[in-house]
């Protein structure tokens, strides 16, 4: 009996030596399981209903936003959005972990990625080179974690930073004591996000490669010295003003 396969047609054919038969055959489609998502539980959880069955499943390679992360709120809605309640999904497993397709063909795991709202983990091998382009894609766009326009990502906390510098650099001493104080707490916010910056790590960093990283923190280091130095001469200007 052959595997995977239908019989399509057959045809007997009778002579003096014996029989012979002639078959067409094709590939059997595999099947395919239908599930429905029930809920998103975080950012990269999703509990889907197999049957009178409800299991959580974890994307594979994707590391969206924890808790108490840069976008996490986002993402999370945003894999909402992409799975709402009763969403048909085809489920594909690799180890413990899952990917999620919808009925029109979108890889969830993927669609997050390229919306900026988590990174890729090589925590399985199908799916690796289709998430991998999908952070490219996010990158080339600078979104969501890839933005300077988030304040909270890498790339919005150095715009910040060298934003702040210029500004206090181009501050004149001959100003009100208002605008000297806020121009040296401008200066002091930004050396706070610097110190923040010393201590690397996390998705923000995650979202960055170690080039763009270099780059962005040269930006830094050029902007300290200007910091400081602006942040000490603002406040003796306002100090004297009494």
């Amino acid at each position: 009996m052959l595997p995977n396969v239908y019989v399509m047609a057959a045809a007997v054919l009778a002579g003096a030596a014996g029989s012979a038969y002639v078959v067409t055959v094709v590939d059997r489609p595999e099947p395919v399981a239908v599930s429905r998502v029930v809920r998103v539980v975080d950012a990269e959880t999703v509990e889907v209903r197999e049957g009178d069955r409800v299991t959580a499943m974890r994307l594979v390679n994707v590391d969206a936003p924890a808790a108490d992360e840069c976008l996490h709120n986002e993402s999370r809605k945003r894999l909402t959005e992409l799975l709402p309640e009763g969403t048909a999904v085809t489920v594909v497993r690799e180890g413990q972990l899952a990917a999620l397709s919808t009925m029109d063909g979108k890889l969830v795991n993927a669609a997050l990625i390229a919306d900026g709202l988590a990174v890729p983990v090589a925590n399985g091998t199908r799916f690796l080179d289709q998430v991998k382009a999908a952070d490219n894609e996010a990158t080339e766009g600078h979104k969501g974690l890839h933005s300077p326009d988030v304040p909270c990502t890498l790339p919005g906390q150095v715009r910040a930073i060298t934003e702040a510098a210029a500004a206090v650099e181009a501050q004149p001493l001959k100003a009100s004591k208002a605008e000297l104080t806020v121009a040296a707490d401008t200066a002091k916010t930004a050396i706070g996000l610097v110190d923040q910056l010393s201590k690397p790590g996390g998705l923000t960093w995650d979202a960055v490669a170690p080039v763009d990283q270099t780059v962005l923190l040269a930006k830094v280091t050029k902007a300290v010295p200007t910091l400081y130095r602006k942040e000490a001469e603002l406040r003796n200007v306002v100090k004297g003003l009494g």
